[in-house]
């Protein structure tokens, strides 16, 4: 009897443990670069923080980054209050999300906060859209030869291709024409906390204003930089 009522009050301890890390853990909905997945933030340490990474959705051919954002924020629980994480391409979605669901905060790592922040090697495809005639299995074999521009070291480049070759059908020519032709224009959003990493080479730091320009980081600094990352979101996140 009494070895079985311990059991009990184990159980009902543990459950209530879990019931109350629940009630009090903040929610952040997550959303990866271009082309990568889940795996992407698995270094950040986010304390008393839930990270849900949201899926890529199949993108129709006349996708553009405000449709996404709409189609993406339908895995959002917006009945109660959450944070936006984005980095590169699913930052410039958490901007467009943040207009359709009040966030906490939304944080940018390695992005823009509008379309005057991306640089002309970007915005020239608009007038030169060769990217509308590259096939996709062309566009999937570019897109895992991008690890040098975007900084992932070679050690990574296996689960980097993994990521590449998971993405669904006619992901990359829509997500393309997506930050191509992204109209945003600059505002004032106080909520917006933006790193930067000073080494960036795709979108380089000198046309964006970030709150935290982090030294010597490229555009996978998610990566690279994720303690000094986890560190500026859990000091935001305690305030």
């Amino acid at each position: 009897m009494i070895i079985k009522a311990c059991l009990e009050a184990g159980f009902i301890l543990c459950l209530t443990i879990i019931t109350f890390k629940r009630i009090i853990l903040k929610t952040i909905y997550a959303i990866p670069g271009l082309s990568t997945t889940k795996e992407l933030f698995r270094f950040l340490k986010i304390e008393g923080a839930e990270i849900i990474v949201l899926d890529w959705p199949t993108p129709r051919s006349n996708e553009t980054m405000q449709t996404y954002a709409a189609e993406i924020a339908k895995q959002i629980v917006a009945t109660k209050p959450f944070y936006l994480l984005g980095v590169s391409f699913g930052g410039m979605l958490c901007v467009e999300i943040s207009k359709i669901v009040s966030a906490e905060k939304i944080f940018l790592i390695s992005s823009a906060k509008n379309s005057n922040e991306l640089p002309s090697s970007i915005k020239c495809f608009k007038y030169f859209p060769i990217h509308k005639i590259i096939p996709e299995s062309l566009n999937r074999a570019l897109g895992r030869n991008v690890r040098r521009i975007v900084g992932f070291e070679k050690i990574f480049l296996p689960e980097f291709v993994k990521m590449v070759n998971s993405m669904p059908a006619g992901y990359f020519r829509s997500s393309f024409k997506c930050v191509i032709n992204w109209k945003s224009q600059p505002g004032s959003n106080e909520n917006i906390i933006h790193m930067h990493g000073d080494a960036d080479k795709l979108l380089p730091h000198k046309f964006v204003k970030a709150e935290y320009i982090i030294k010597g980081g490229n555009h996978a600094m998610i990566v690279y930089k994720a303690d000094e990352i986890s560190k500026i979101i859990n000091t935001i996140l305690s305030e």
